[in-house]
């Protein structure tokens, strides 16, 4: 992303970008007014995007301008002419019908915005902005540090052609998530075909691979009651590996099947990223509060030293971020804490930081 842009107009591009896709997502829902809704959401995204461009360009434009001034002032200003002008005046008019006198456009015609959106986003961004509409990340939506640390890694993968690395770490991305979301802590299921012992060996062999059929079963309906596609994750499923994490939070990559023969290309790493990505932000819309809330501690420790928040205490830690002095981290029990390290909480789940950083506080 190029440094020119300042933050607020880079947010406002994510904001739009965002606004796009869940626009895309309700059209496809087919639910009541789901193509005026999408409208709406698409003009609004696009709109933002050309005062993005306007502001950019130092336009001199009312707050109030209409949507065909604004396109008129940047052709004005700018070296660059907009593009797909008689699409956008389109679904400015369709916005204009539906949300002012209930006339709600065809889907074929929705659709059809879509598409041409699809078009505008990336020229307008490249020409004005010198930016790949592509490289807009949505990542920083997520609000979970540890998650936005191997999505961030995955685009960075990607750009330098590591492509099995990259999704290899969206696969690590999404694991990581689900575990922070899980609609019922694992602690709680029982799966009683695992814990199944007897003397045949071939019947306890049977058993077990009956309850790990059941709980990949369970897995894919919570995906399901989630909202997210199984069709996609299908896909996401056939390039990534298996990702299994240790008590201790650690994880192990072990390629399977397909995915260790298949030749990773640019296409399927960006694909895992933006499905990895689409999934979270779809699981978030959808999460209800947790049944298991965990007990808050009453300590709190407050930041003497800038030092590491880590997953937890062994060699070669992986650091979540960095605790900022005067900053006020929320305690785990006493009995949580490992050495030399007091057990922390970081974007609700476990964490850890060494004592020499922290000190206890009221």
């Amino acid at each position: 992303m190029p440094s020119k842009l300042n933050k607020e107009l880079i947010d406002r591009l994510i904001c739009s970008k965002y606004l796009y896709y869940r626009g895309v997502d309700i059209l496809n829902q087919r639910g009541p007014f789901s193509s005026g809704l999408a409208v709406l959401h698409f003009q609004d995204a696009a709109e933002m995007v050309l005062r993005v461009i306007a502001e950019h360009l130092n336009c001199s434009l009312k707050e109030n301008a209409a949507f065909n001034q604004i396109i008129d002032t940047i052709d004005n200003v700018g070296n660059n002419k907009v593009s797909h002008r008689i699409p956008l005046n389109q679904i400015n008019k369709a916005r204009i019908n539906f949300k002012h006198f209930g006339l709600e456009p065809k889907y074929e015609d929705a659709n059809k915005f879509s598409c041409d959106l699809g078009g505008f986003f990336p020229t307008a961004l490249n020409s004005f902005l010198d930016i790949d509409f592509y490289s807009i990340s949505l990542t920083n939506l997520i609000g979970h540090i540890r998650t936005e640390n191997f999505l961030k890694d995955a685009e960075r993968l990607i750009s330098e052609d590591k492509y099995r690395e990259s999704i290899s770490a969206s696969a690590v991305a999404f694991e990581i998530f689900r575990s922070h979301y899980e609609m019922v802590p694992y602690r709680y299921r029982r799966n009683l075909f695992l814990s199944f012992k007897t003397d045949d060996h071939e019947l306890e062999r049977w058993t077990e691979k009956i309850g790990q059929t059941i709980e990949d079963q369970q897995y894919q309906l919570d995906l399901i009651i989630l909202g997210i596609n199984l069709a996609d994750y299908r896909r996401f499923k056939r390039y990534t590996p298996n990702v299994n994490f240790t008590i201790t939070g650690k994880f192990h990559i072990v390629y399977i099947g397909v995915g260790e023969r298949i030749e990773p290309t640019k296409e399927n790493a960006l694909f895992c990223h933006q499905f990895v990505i689409d999934a979270i932000l779809t699981m978030k819309i959808n999460q209800l509060p947790s049944q298991f809330p965990l007990r808050e501690s009453k300590r709190k420790f407050r930041v003497v030293k800038k030092g590491p928040i880590i997953v937890w205490p062994y060699e070669n830690p992986e650091i979540i971020r960095h605790a900022e002095e005067g900053e006020i981290l929320l305690g785990r029990t006493q009995n949580n804490d490992e050495s030399e390290y007091f057990a922390i909480f970081q974007d609700g789940d476990d964490a850890y930081i060494a004592k020499d950083f922290v000190v206890l506080t009221d």
